[in-house]
Order: C-alpha cells, then sequence, then structure tokens
C-alpha cells in the first residue's frame, strides 16, 4: 500500500526508460542462459547495478571523453579532430580558388 504523498515512478528521463529497457533486455538474456547457476546469476546481478549506477552518475565530460575514446579506437579520428579538419581543408580551398 502506498503511503500518503507517494506514487510508484518509473524512469523519468529518456536517457532513463532507454537503460530499464537495456537492463531487463540483459536480465532476460542472461537469465534464460541454460548454463546459468546461481553464483553466476549473482556476480551479474552486481555488475548490472554497478554498471546502472555508473551510467546515472556519469557527467556530461565523463560521456564525452568515452565517446572520444571509442571514436579513436573505432574510426581512428574524434569527431571533433574530424570537424577541425574540415574547417581547415575549407578554408585552404577557398584560398585556393581564390588564386
Amino acid at each position: 500500500m502506498q503511503e500518503v504523498g507517494t506514487r510508484a515512478t518509473g524512469p523519468r528521463s529518456t536517457f532513463a526508460k532507454e537503460l530499464a529497457i537495456m537492463k531487463t533486455a540483459a536480465e532476460h538474456e542472461a537469465y534464460r542462459a541454460p548454463n546459468m547457476t546461481t553464483y553466476m546469476r549473482l556476480h551479474f546481478d552486481i555488475r548490472l547495478s554497478d554498471a546502472e549506477t555508473d551510467a546515472i552518475t556519469w557527467s556530461l565530460a565523463d560521456t564525452e571523453q568515452v565517446t572520444n575514446q571509442l571514436e579513436r579506437e573505432i574510426d581512428g579520428i574524434t569527431s571533433n579532430e574530424h570537424m577541425w579538419f574540415k574547417k581547415v581543408v575549407s578554408i585552404h580551398l577557398i584560398e585556393f580558388e581564390s588564386l
């Protein structure tokens, strides 16, 4: 029974909603695994809880740092470096065309 003045609420932000959906999907996939033991389930729950806490408490700077690191590892260059490169090339192209 709910206390007066409180109400059950779900995630409020889009990020929190998406995180809750991903968490549920991960739980379903892990728990339905045929070799999932009680110890593995406990370990999974702890890791999932830690990841959820980390994701919610990340600052914008943390998120940007991870994004830049992933861009470097996957593309070899970050989006900021790519924008800078396009800007420099555009400037040189304008200078070249004005000759």
